[in-house]
């Protein structure tokens, strides 16, 4: 399937500090919870995969933050579509986001795994637009199990810009576009269903964006 095109620069790219403020702006002036945003994500996310990847088994390496949160929502949908999945922590401090998806994940009879099996398709969600640096222990264990897979990286690749981070085949991002990827392709964008009044408070005009399609990619 191939997704409506948008060129990089038709529209704004955010920096860490902005996407904080976007996540504040919903939460807090919109009445937009973590989890309905995380559900978008983990949807859109289930999508690219099911479309882009071909089959095979399928490994969700998941962190502990929001990032993990939205790969584990993903895990449910892909389980649902009637792939096999396999989930895999890469740390064992958990937020309340990935917890609950934990949770159901649980009720469906799916458990984390210590060990990833030998799948060919991977949904790299340790490590999210807020945290840099390189990365450390499991994640770093599981970035390196992880090449030669084809693997799909959430919101941007684990590790980006340093060495030892996860090398995805394509990446897809959220809401709007990161600065810190600006130059890696292939890179999708999904709806978050943030509204156009949130952007128009920060000063960006991006309404309609999401018009033709909830994934676009950009060229």
């Amino acid at each position: 399937m191939a997704y409506p095109l948008i060129t990089a620069d038709d529209i704004p790219w955010l920096t860490v500090a902005q996407m904080t403020e976007a996540d504040r702006l919903a939460i807090e002036e919109f009445d937009i919870t973590l989890l309905q945003m995380m559900e978008h994500a983990g949807s859109s996310l289930a999508d690219l995969v099911m479309q882009e990847t071909g089959d095979g088994d399928i490994v969700v390496l998941a962190g502990g933050g929001n990032n993990g949160g939205g790969g584990l929502c993903a895990a449910r949908h892909l389980a649902s579509r009637g792939r096999r999945v396999s989930i895999v922590l890469s740390s064992d401090r958990l937020g309340e986001a990935p917890r609950h998806h934990l949770a159901t994940l649980a009720a469906m009879g799916i458990e984390p795994v210590a060990h990833p099996p030998a799948a060919p398709i991977v949904v790299d969600a340790m490590v999210g637009y807020g945290l840099g640096g390189r990365l450390r222990g499991r994640a770093a264990e599981l970035a390196l199990w992880s090449r030669g897979r084809t693997i799909v990286s959430l919101d941007l690749p684990s590790g980006h810009g340093h060495g030892g981070a996860v090398v995805p085949v394509l990446t897809l991002t959220l809401a709007l576009p990161k600065v810190e990827i600006r130059d890696l392709r292939p890179l999708y964008l999904a709806d978050l269903g943030l509204p156009h009044q949130l952007w128009e408070t920060m000063g960006f005009g991006v309404d309609g964006l999401f018009s033709a399609s909830r994934i676009l990619e950009i060229r």
